[in-house]
């Protein structure tokens, strides 16, 4: 992972509303990848999606995989 494409993003987690810090990898437009809240350990679901037109990182956090079924 080139440190340079890191950068650093803040979240709320949707279980217990704790602030979460995240490095997020912007080598690739789109990115789908689980992380765990420090807080209370439950299991985010985390969907990054680079838009070139705007520069602009876009991140959806989700509670559940569901969707990816």
């Amino acid at each position: 992972m080139d440190e340079a494409k890191l950068c650093d993003a803040r979240i709320h987690c949707p279980y217990c509303g704790h602030t979460v810090h995240l490095n997020v990898d912007t080598s690739e437009e789109n990115q789908e990848y689980e992380d765990e809240c420090p807080n209370c350990g439950d299991v985010l679901y985390i969907t990054m999606h680079r838009d070139i037109g705007d520069d602009k990182i876009h991140l959806r956090i989700n509670t559940s995989d569901e969707q990816y079924y």
